[in-house]
């Protein structure tokens, strides 16, 4: 899938220390601790953030255009109903961050380590999820518009009122996924995933 990168301009203004501003444009944050902080609503464009943490920030309904987290610790963060366009997330740390009512849109996630990561209620567009741990992850009520998933750790994940139409789960792992039926319908995967999600469905397989 091809998705459009973060447009940013050069040069971008290095800040040691988070300007106390509504809107942040064009900013290379590096190294900040702004974990636990009170972030919410603040519009984020054209950034570059990079070995930040912000674990258990209140990003709820923050808003990031053209952004790129690198090596960033997002865990326990608050997201709900923030908005992601032209985003990515590099070897990021998102262990039971909560995007419940998000979007993300051509938003890229690769590397990253995303168990109990909460994806409810978000609606995609040109999203992909690349050698991501994703165990224990929630998607319930998602709407995949455009979405990949390429050699993610899906194990024990809970997938329902989630169409998985033409998502491709062949190069993921699937151990123990928690999925609905109608859920299934469409989802390609390999015929040793076939064979255990076929659990799911009552049935007894015999040689």
């Amino acid at each position: 899938m091809k998705l459009d990168a973060p447009r940013l301009d050069e040069p971008l203004t290095a800040v040691s220390i988070l300007p106390d501003e509504d809107e942040l444009e064009s900013l290379l944050l590096e190294g900040l601790d702004l974990s636990g902080e009170d972030l919410h609503g603040r519009e984020w464009r054209g950034c570059i953030l990079r070995k930040c943490s912000l674990a258990g920030c209140d990003l709820r309904r923050a808003g990031f255009v053209d952004v790129v987290f690198d090596h960033c610790d997002l865990s326990s963060a608050r997201l709900e109903g923030a908005t992601l366009v032209r985003c990515r997330l590099e070897t990021c740390r998102l262990t039971g961050a909560d995007l419940i009512h998000g979007l993300l849109r051509q938003t890229d996630m690769t590397g990253c380590k995303a168990d109990f990561l909460n994806l409810s209620e978000v609606k995609t567009d040109h999203v992909r999820f690349a050698s991501c741990a994703m165990q224990e992850a929630a998607l319930e009520s998602v709407t995949l518009k455009q979405a990949s998933f390429e050699a993610c750790d899906l194990t024990r994940a809970v997938i329902h009122m989630t169409s998985m139409k033409g998502v491709d789960l062949r190069t993921c792992r699937l151990d123990g996924l928690n999925i609905g039926i109608p859920d299934m319908r469409g989802m390609v995967v390999t015929p040793l995933q076939a064979a255990e999600l076929a659990r799911l469905l009552g049935l007894v397989i015999r040689e």
